[in-house]
């Protein structure tokens, strides 16, 4: 009873504060070439997605402001002209009922249907390479909210969606306050730690953003630090958009910090924190020191167990290699040291007449075997395949686990200038090594051993269609009857992306603020009635 008491005080505080405009946008589902709800709802909660030339993304969720309905969802490509989307939109009754607000909210504020889910249109014309993705919310008073910001990652490898294994190792925290207590000033030092000084006698306390987090993926993390003084006698906390919106002393949320005497400590996220075993993390918050003390974070580093280590060429961790040949068209065109630097600096394709680039040499690393070698071109995903080929007695007598490769790469499909192609090696311990050998750099006599080229393609039609056209964008669906109402998503389920107004007061800071607690109280509702 005291829980309901609360969120009916918090949505009338919010009635009375919210003068002027508000708007929430929610990401219930994205999938990669299939429409139907929830077969990879996962992807919503993606900072990078993966697919192949050709596939499609849907979405699914809803969106609400208190001034004006949802007119439309739209995307944007590295931040240019407005894509279109499918017109599978509907009523969402719902939104507007949990969170107390007028019916009209409602009307046309869901975006795809369980069995029908909105394309984004013109994904499957995007060429190999990355794409920074924003789709955002268009609202009928002409304000815009974004609804996910994302890498779009477009290869011509075979995985399509991005598992566990396919993520790095680790994940490095950019270090920065998010939110302090009085009494704590907070220095950012040069090589990126955080010093904070507890000048007074208080209840200290530093919080830092986290961009995003999966936390089925990214299992445990790592604190690094130093304390002058003694650690202030309190927990640490993690925070998502569901479980804690806040930093809340709900058990599950926060854990003893034990980090006095110690420089390092790892936790464990299944038993530490226990609730957030499968959320999405925004934030975390440490204890100060005590008063006339300094807590001096270092670094916060997330582990994945299942992931790879991408990292650079390392003689210091057994890696060689050498770089003999460039072919073009499966004719040798560079070979020798000197004329394999001086080609894979810039090979002509303008007037169209290469099909294929071959790159031929060795790698191996001293203490694990090779299990695949590929190659990425302009940084998209790593294509391996089967490339190894007879190597002679004078490379593996200089180590057994030396292979010779030669890889080939289709480059009839790309169009433009300034392709750059990487070859990767992939180890049998987990490792994915970019074969970029710059021996000596920046000393003179350095040797330059990278294996790559500079590849100059045909330039793209000027009649080339954009990536969505203006015909796809009013197409409509075949259908848009409406479900079963027993099979339409919480208006909350899962939300991996929601974001509030930046661009809108609500009734000023103060009520922007008491807004967003009201809606966070009525997900855990929603979540409940789910």
């Amino acid at each position: 009873m005291k829980k309901i008491l609360a969120i009916l005080t918090v949505i009338a505080l919010m009635a009375t504060f919210c003068l002027s405009a508000f708007a929430k946008t929610n990401l219930d589902s994205m999938t990669i070439n299939t429409d139907q709800w929830p077969s990879n709802s996962a992807e919503a909660g993606k900072l990078k997605v993966r697919i192949n030339p050709g596939d499609k993304l849907y979405i699914l969720g809803w969106c609400y402001s208190l001034d004006a309905q949802l007119e439309r969802i739209v995307w944007y490509v590295d931040g240019g002209d407005e894509q279109a989307c499918a017109d599978v939109y509907r009523d969402r009754p719902d939104v507007a009922g949990v969170f107390g607000l007028d019916e009209e909210v409602g009307i046309h504020a869901g975006y795809g249907y369980n069995d029908q889910m909105m394309e984004m249109l013109g994904v499957e014309n995007l060429t190999t390479g990355e794409y920074e993705i924003e789709i955002a919310a268009i609202f009928t008073d002409g304000t815009e909210e974004t609804v996910k910001e994302f890498t779009l990652s477009v290869g011509d490898g075979t995985p399509v969606v991005v598992g566990k294994n396919n993520y790095p190792k680790t994940l490095n925290v950019e270090l920065y306050a998010e939110l302090t207590t009085d009494g704590v000033e907070v220095e950012e030092l040069d090589d990126g730690s955080l010093a904070c000084v507890t000048d007074e006698d208080t209840d200290p306390w530093i919080s830092i953003p986290l961009d995003l987090i999966d936390a089925s993926i990214y299992s445990s993390f790592t604190v690094k630090y130093t304390i002058d003084g003694v650690m202030h006698g309190n927990n640490i906390y993690l925070r998502d958009d569901e479980v804690c919106t806040g930093y809340s002393p709900n058990v599950g949320t926060w854990t003893q910090p034990f980090m006095d005497g110690f420089e390092e400590k790892t936790y464990e996220i299944s038993t530490s924190f226990p609730l957030f075993e499968e959320a999405t993390l925004t934030g975390i918050r440490f204890p100060g020191a005590a008063p006339g003390g300094t807590l001096t974070i270092h670094s916060i580093t997330f582990h994945n167990p299942n992931g790879v280590e991408l990292r650079s060429f390392d003689a210091d961790l057994g890696d060689a290699l050498s770089f003999d040949q460039i072919f073009v068209n499966d004719t040798s065109a560079a070979d020798g040291n000197a004329a394999v630097i001086e080609k894979k600096k810039g090979i002509d394709g303008t007037n169209g007449d290469v099909n294929t680039i071959g790159f031929y040499g060795w790698y191996g690393n001293a203490n694990s075997e090779t299990e695949a070698i590929g190659y990425s071109i302009d940084g998209a995903a790593t294509v391996y395949g089967d490339y190894f080929i007879e190597t002679e007695d004078a490379v593996t007598g200089l180590n057994a686990n030396n292979r010779r490769f030669k890889v080939t790469v289709d480059v009839s499909g790309l169009q433009g200038d300034g392709h750059t192609i990487w070859i990767w090696a992939k180890l049998a311990n987990g490792d994915e090594v970019k074969l970029d050998r710059f021996d000596n750099r920046g000393e003179e006599g350095e040797k330059d051993r990278e294996i790559y080229v500079v590849y100059n393609a045909p330039a793209a039609p000027t009649e080339a269609p954009a990536t969505a056209t203006p015909e796809a964008a009013t197409a409509e669906p075949e259908t848009t009857a409406e479900p079963e109402t027993t099979a339409e998503p919480a208006a909350t389920e899962k939300p991996a992306s929601e974001t509030t107004s930046k661009k809108k007061g609500c009734g000023g800071v103060i009520g922007g603020g008491i807004a967003l607690c009201a809606a966070a109280a009525c997900i855990l509702v929603l979540k409940k009635k789910h």
